[in-house]
């Protein structure tokens, strides 16, 4: 056997069994992008169900502290306050405090400047009600102090998780010291990211792409790749060959 047919013979069974290997990841990579290119992010991300309404006016009268008096209330709230948000919730001006890694601490009552820990269920309640749009009944309340589920991963804690009766099955989270809403998912979110997971080949906190499982596919991926493209050249050779032999000249 010559030495051009041992290269191709050995090319050819590298390609058959990398292949072989590799075609299960390589499938849900092409499942995955397909499913991307159908699911809109609007959807996704629960856009579409969210009520669109004109932002409430905040009047100067609403406001008796400044935001520093308020930020200086970060220390009652168990915590050091780094940023601080004035905003309008169920009718009342709030200011928002955050740690430096941006996680809710508390709110501040803007006209008595009065710190709300926390939440209560019906006001976590109320404040779905005028994200979620459609007209649908709430199925469950709870709140998560720890062990979240796997769709609410990274997300801060603790946390008031209001489900509701609807065919895409929104869950909304809301941060339960500050009542702000940090999280909505749905069937389509969920769908998503079990395709992220598969394209990431990260099966566990499905967040991840820098770990040796998926650069061990990614280089069997490129080894069938180049393998094809070598017994291409290969094939071609030899169709050049056979058309300029003496025996293809003479017939």
């Amino acid at each position: 056997m010559s030495r051009r047919r041992t290269l191709r013979a050995w090319f050819y069974l590298a390609h058959r069994w990398i292949g072989l290997v590799i075609s299960v990841q390589l499938l849900a990579w092409s499942v995955g992008g397909f499913a991307f290119s159908l699911l809109s992010l609007d959807d996704v991300r629960g856009e579409r169900e969210r009520l669109r309404e004109p932002r409430p006016i905040l009047r100067t009268t609403d406001v008796g502290i400044e935001a520093r008096e308020a930020l200086a209330r970060g220390a009652q709230c168990g915590g050091e306050a780094a940023r601080v948000v004035l905003q309008l919730r169920l009718g009342h001006a709030v200011y928002d405090l955050y740690d430096a890694k941006d996680k809710p601490l508390c709110a501040v009552d803007a006209a008595t400047g009065a710190v709300r820990k926390e939440i209560t269920e019906d006001e976590a309640v109320a404040l779905a009600r005028l994200d979620f749009s459609p007209a649908a009944a709430v199925a469950s309340v709870r709140r998560i102090d720890r062990d979240p589920p796997l769709e609410y991963r990274g997300k801060p804690l603790p946390v008031f998780q209001v489900s509701f009766n609807h065919a895409k099955a929104p869950h909304i989270y809301l941060a339960a010291s500050t009542g702000e809403i940090t999280a909505r998912r749905n069937a389509r979110w969920r769908l998503h990211d079990f395709f992220w997971m598969l394209h990431v080949m990260d099966y566990r906190q499905r967040e991840s792409y820098n770990h040796s499982l998926i650069t061990a596919a990614s280089a069997l991926a490129i080894a069938t790749a180049l393998t094809g493209l070598i017994l291409q050249v290969f094939r071609l050779g030899n169709r050049q060959a056979r058309r300029s032999s003496p025996s293809a000249d003479a017939s």
